[in-house]
């Protein structure tokens, strides 16, 4: 019994299914068995390959306590700021769930940080690889 592999219009693998005979359908590829990992691939039709899902990098997201610690020495005092732009990125940052580190405004905050002649690193804030201890 043949096996096929279902894909849509983008000739993405939604289903692998056993058929009772050969199948000649335009969103039908056959395959070598009920091959689950399939799922999510893309057909290659021109080269009779499937290449795989690629997968999405993990979000860049911390706790907003884990970006006050990125601040290193300089944290208590940015915290303790009088500035009003210092205290409205403070104010930002701690009414969020999380902070993703890929947020486009993320570089001007800490710019007006920096802006109050605190010696903050923004590159390694931005750069430095999350930590497990520091998802939300």
């Amino acid at each position: 019994m043949p096996y096929y592999a279902q894909i849509d219009s983008a000739r993405v693998c939604i289903a692998v299914t056993q058929t009772a005979g050969p199948v000649t359908a335009a969103d039908m590829a056959e395959v070598q068995g009920l091959d689950s990992s399939l799922l999510g691939s893309t057909h290659n039709k021109q080269a009779g390959k499937w290449v795989p899902p690629t997968q999405s990098p993990a979000p860049r997201h911390i706790t907003v306590g884990a970006f006050y610690d990125r601040f290193g020495a300089e944290k208590y005092a940015i915290l303790a700021s009088t500035d009003p732009m210092i205290n409205a990125v403070i104010k930002d940052a701690s009414v969020r769930s999380y902070i993703d580190l890929d947020s486009p405004d993320l570089p001007a905050g800490l710019a007006v940080i920096q802006a109050g002649d605190y010696a903050i690193d923004a590159a390694a804030i931005l750069d430095t690889p999350v930590q497990e201890t520091e998802r939300p």
